[in-house]
């Protein structure tokens, strides 16, 4: 009897041993930079949000990102990024008439581009549910490889719950966190601004919880410019860090959305960008 208690004992100390708080010593971590996908402006492994009023180009934006990703072309600022492939999941626009045509629009390899459609459950689709197939999105961003860009828009996709409540935003967010770490790529997620608020500073108007922002390494915002007076420009617009965590949050850049016709007789939205602020 005496043999069974002991033995239950350590093997009750062995699992408190193996279970419980795990702690790192500092001098066992090496310090490491941020990596970027574009230099102070999307970091590999880490959340973004890129918002805006309604009207900007939010999604025009981040096209031209993916664009450039799948080219390993030149960002706004004319450093040049690595080639990659880029995961789209959108709830707002249709890949085949929207999302593709804007890609090519904006000189996409669209062969480089993958559009989460949904889920198949017992051999039928169902909608994707972040929070019962991020582990198999996950596993089909391994089978195609070079993920470095995970655009979701809007980003109040991700959040099942009440997204005015501040943890039930960090829950739903943590797996595309953890998702964007594993993958070593950046996600973006698009959100709008709030009714109100005018001239309050603009990553504290992004629709919902703080914690978008607060999750979030880098928010970028887009918005058109008010004109300054003799000035016939009606449509200028900036994209600047309304927060950085990780680098300079000051600067910007002009950009511009044209219409052109990217296949015949499909025409779609791109963006041209102007010059640094």
């Amino acid at each position: 009897m005496i043999d069974q208690r002991r033995a239950a004992e350590e093997a009750a100390a062995k699992r408190s041993a193996d279970d419980g708080v795990v702690l790192v010593n500092g001098s066992d971590l090496t310090p490491e930079p941020i990596r970027w996908l574009w230099p102070d402006w999307l970091a590999l492994g880490k959340l973004h949000i890129l918002a805006g009023a309604p009207g900007q180009g939010k999604t025009t934006i981040a096209i031209a990102m993916a664009a450039t990703v799948t080219v390993g072309g030149r960002w706004p600022d004319g450093s040049r990024c690595d080639p990659g492939n880029v995961l789209i999941w959108s709830g707002e626009d249709d890949p085949a008439d929207t999302l593709l045509p804007r890609l090519i629009a904006a000189g996409a390899d669209r062969s480089r581009c993958y559009f989460v459609q949904g889920t198949r459950i017992g051999g039928e689709i169902e909608s994707f549910d972040p929070a019962r197939d991020m582990a198999a999105l996950e596993w089909q961003a391994h089978q195609i490889g070079g993920v470095k860009l995970l655009i979701v828009d809007p980003v109040v996709s991700a959040v099942a719950g009440d997204s005015h409540k501040n943890t039930e935003v960090r829950r739903a967010l943590q797996p595309l966190v953890d998702l964007a770490n594993r993958l070593d790529a950046a996600a973006l997620g698009i959100s709008h601004f709030s009714k109100g608020g005018a001239g309050a500073d603009p990553a504290s108007r992004v629709v919902g919880s703080i914690a978008f922002t607060a999750v979030a390494r880098v928010v970028l915002v887009a918005a058109k410019v008010k004109p300054e007076d003799g000035d016939d420009n009606n449509d200028r617009r900036i994209l600047a860090r309304g927060k950085s965590n990780i680098g300079p949050d000051a600067g910007g850049f002009e950009y511009h959305i044209d219409q052109i016709e990217a296949l015949p007789g499909i025409r779609a939205s791109r963006v041209t960008w102007g010059k640094w602020l």
